[in-house]
């Protein structure tokens, strides 16, 4: 069983999935930032753990190596390595909608999902996507980071989950991390 962490929010587990938002409010330093933390997160996984990654805006956009999409891959040096070309060819574009990577991550049966977002509050969980989301979550703790401005509240919807699933909630400001590249 391994800990890895995105932004400060530590999480064990042998299966983790990755959703980040990839909308087009995500381009330059926020997305550099993301896929940088990422990428050093799943360095952290030791070749008995397995990963998956979902970047999403109003679509899905599924990390599938050897044709193997929809499923966790163990953390390989290899799929490490097709992880990082995955997630270097990541573009911002569209909107922002929740509810279905979350729902294809539950799916994956994982210990920990994290999902970043920059996500407002206008564009968190519908009130019925909750109570289908904890039933999807099973066991799987979710971990949320949202990119905001400092002090902004967290997401409500998207709060509550990660509260029922024993996750945690962040709010971040992407400008103001130090190391992030534009």
């Amino acid at each position: 069983m391994a800990e890895t962490s995105l932004f400060g929010l530590a999480a064990r587990g042998r299966r983790f999935v990755y959703v980040f938002d990839r909308s087009a409010s995500m381009a330059g330093r926020p997305l550099a930032a993301a896929k940088g933390e990422l990428l050093s997160s799943l360095a952290r996984l030791g070749d008995g753990e397995q990963f998956h990654v979902i970047f999403y805006n109003h679509r899905l956009h599924l990390f599938a190596p050897a044709g193997r999409e929809g499923r966790a891959v163990f953390a390989t040096d290899a799929n490490r390595a097709e992880a990082r070309r995955f997630i270097g060819a990541v573009r911002a574009d569209g909107g922002t909608r929740h509810a279905e990577p979350l729902a294809a991550a539950f799916r994956l049966r994982p210990d920990v999902v994290f999902l970043l977002t920059d996500g407002e509050d206008g564009d968190d969980l519908a009130a019925a996507d909750l109570g289908r989301l904890e039933r999807l979550a099973g066991g799987a703790r979710l971990f949320v980071i949202r990119f905001a401005a400092d002090g902004a509240p967290p997401s409500p919807r998207l709060a509550t989950l990660c509260e029922r699933t024993g996750g945690e909630h962040r709010t971040l400001d992407p400008f103001a991390l130090p190391d992030a590249a534009e």
